[in-house]
């Protein structure tokens, strides 16, 4: 069946609320109100080995608190010699030489994660081997 011109055609939401102008075209919406308005970047850190850690921990993290942010940035050092799995909470952020042993996502270095998280204690880390770097910015 060809495309249809026919003016007629009118785009209708399952309420019945009509989705398009007066010209049939999608209406645009330029107003955004989850804009960020701040933006909070921290030193960089040596990820904890062993056992998972929140991006709060004092030795092992950013050592702050913030509950706010709409996206957390996540990078790990180009200069890493091994990788960081990030997750959220101990029990699911694992990094093991065994591969199916793993949990989290994993980051090697140079790589990012961008979270649509809040909270800084929602995320956990650990890396493979010690000396393992990661950079943290958080919009609010």
């Amino acid at each position: 069946m060809p495309f249809s011109t026919n003016p007629k055609v009118q785009l209708v939401d399952a309420s019945g609320t009509h989705m398009d102008d007066d010209d049939g075209r999608l209406k645009v919406t330029t107003e955004q109100d989850d804009s960020f308005t701040g933006w909070i970047t921290y030193a960089s850190f040596v990820v904890a080995t062993g056992t998972a850690v929140a991006l709060t921990h004092a030795t092992n993290g950013v050592n702050a608190t913030l509950t706010t942010a709409k996206e957390i940035v996540i990078q790990a050092d180009d200069a890493n010699s091994s990788y960081v799995m990030v997750g959220y909470n101990a029990a699911n952020t694992v990094a093991s030489s065994t591969i199916t042993s793993r949990k989290g996502v994993k980051l090697n270095g140079g790589e990012s994660i961008i979270l649509a998280i809040a909270s800084l204690a929602s995320i956990f880390t650990v890396a493979e081997t010690g000396s393992q770097h990661v950079y943290v910015a958080a919009f609010s």
